[in-house]
């Protein structure tokens, strides 16, 4: 009896230690420890960052351009203004432009109407109005404003009669200095009036056809 008491607990003994023995084997394999997640191998920050981008490659741009001062569009005697002033306007659009100062009315030649150009110098420069509807019908140029052909204030005559051969003065088709007119081209119901003293222009003019302010 005592044998088989021995021999029961030798086969109990020996099934014990072989499950202990499979559960090591199951811990020390694949699984896990109860209350511990398996955790993959950590990426190292260094390895996985992106190169930063240098500011001042991201603060280099192409630069601004310059707008050029002679880009400016320099004021042209005719065919049918100067700049913002055209023959034609009112008194009050002639005055919007800001372009014109002193406007007042002469008790002579049709009392007409006589402002100064703000820019001009030297009593240089100035419009007239001729009434009854005409509006602005005399533009005197001042400083080196020259007409589309290049005549300005100091041209000789020579240069005149060049760019305008029908030039002719007013009184005395022989003369040499004096008031005179020339077509406009590119206007015909303008002339520019011109006078030449010393052999050098000294007043230089786009009046209408029908003005009434200049003799």
């Amino acid at each position: 009896m005592r044998k088989v008491r021995l021999a029961t607990a030798i086969v109990v003994t020996a099934v014990v230690a072989g499950g202990c023995a499979q559960g090591v084997e199951r811990v020390g394999g694949a699984a896990a420890p109860d209350g511990v997640l398996s955790t993959s191998p950590s990426v190292s920050a260094t390895a996985s960052a992106s190169p930063s981008v240098s500011s001042s490659a991201s603060a280099s741009s192409s630069p601004t351009p310059r707008t050029s001062k002679s880009s400016a569009t320099a004021l042209v005697l005719g065919p049918n203004g100067m700049g913002k002033i055209e023959l034609g306007m009112t008194v009050a659009e002639a005055e919007a432009t800001g372009l014109i100062t002193g406007y007042h009315v002469e008790n002579y030649l049709h009392n007409c109407g006589v402002a100064d150009f703000k820019a001009g110098a030297d009593g240089k420069g100035g419009v007239y109005f001729t009434p009854n509807g005409v509006g602005l019908s005399n533009i005197y140029a001042y400083g080196k404003i020259s007409t589309p052909q290049g005549i300005r204030l100091g041209s000789g005559y020579k240069a005149v009669m060049k760019a305008y051969p029908d030039f002719r003065f007013s009184v005395d088709d022989q003369a040499t200095e004096g008031n005179g007119v020339a077509d406009t081209p590119g206007n015909r119901m303008a002339h520019y009036s011109i006078t030449i003293d010393d052999g050098l222009v000294t007043v230089l003019g786009l009046a209408a056809n029908n003005q009434l302010c200049e003799e």
